[in-house]
């Protein structure tokens, strides 16, 4: 059961269960206001009422619960959650701090692109644009939007880093892509966005391993995981 199900169910027993008692207690009102008019009416059974008050308040109270806890879980759902964007593969290929690095970059669940680079650092680094939106669309299930845009070779020293020459590699056919320098510009402006920013994320590459790098709220993540074995 999911849990917008969970949300659903508990509103609704939450709006029938008020419904059920605004009659109940208009039923009470309307024998008050007779009476006081004068009218001889048959007296109203009061233990009866009292139990039909109890049972219902129960009921709005199971109810409330079940929506709390779907809205929860949404809530959980909507701020931990994570899209994988790329797999990352290291093979370190000789001695001048050099590696093979295999990007399977995932467009869609039925759509992959493979590129392969050499870099050279301590580290790979891959590189994108977020653009994150208010957290209640977050919460209504509104995903951020993000590109991936270079990766890259770092060096952990600062003077390696300005002395080695760069290696640097574009994932994206227009870097000045005209939407994007817009975002940038006007983003946190719009409407409902909250934020757009640049973003990487770097690990080792000093030995073979796998990453798997994921997309989530507060930006990319990376992860090792077991390398595939070769069929």
């Amino acid at each position: 059961m999911t849990a917008e199900l969970f949300v659903y169910i508990g509103f609704m027993g939450v709006l029938l269960g008020i419904l059920a008692t605004f009659f109940v207690l208009y039923r009470r009102f309307r024998w008050l206001l007779r009476t006081i008019q004068g009218k001889k009416l048959t007296s109203p059974k009061l233990f009866k009422g009292i139990r039909n008050l109890v049972i219902l308040l129960f009921w709005i109270s199971i109810f409330s619960i079940l929506m709390f806890a779907g809205f929860f879980a949404r809530a959980y759902h909507a701020f931990t959650w994570e899209k994988p964007v790329a797999e990352i593969s290291i093979e370190p290929v000789g001695q001048d701090q050099t590696s093979r690095v295999t990007l399977i970059q995932y467009i869609s669940p039925d759509s992959q692109t493979v590129h392969q680079f050499l870099i050279r650092g301590d580290q790979w680094m891959l590189e994108g644009d977020i653009l994150k939106w208010d957290n209640w669309l977050n919460f209504l299930g509104w995903q951020i939007r993000y590109r991936l845009t270079r990766i890259r070779g770092r060096f952990i020293d600062t003077e390696e880093e300005i002395n080695q020459p760069p290696t640097i590699y574009s994932l994206v056919e227009n870097e000045k892509d005209p939407l994007w320098r817009f975002l940038y510009d006007t983003g946190p402006h719009l409407p409902f966005v909250d934020t757009v920013y640049g973003n990487a994320v770097f690990q080792t590459s000093d030995a073979r391993k796998v990453f798997l790098v994921q997309v989530s709220t507060s930006g990319f993540t990376a992860r090792e995981v077991q390398e595939k074995p070769q069929l």
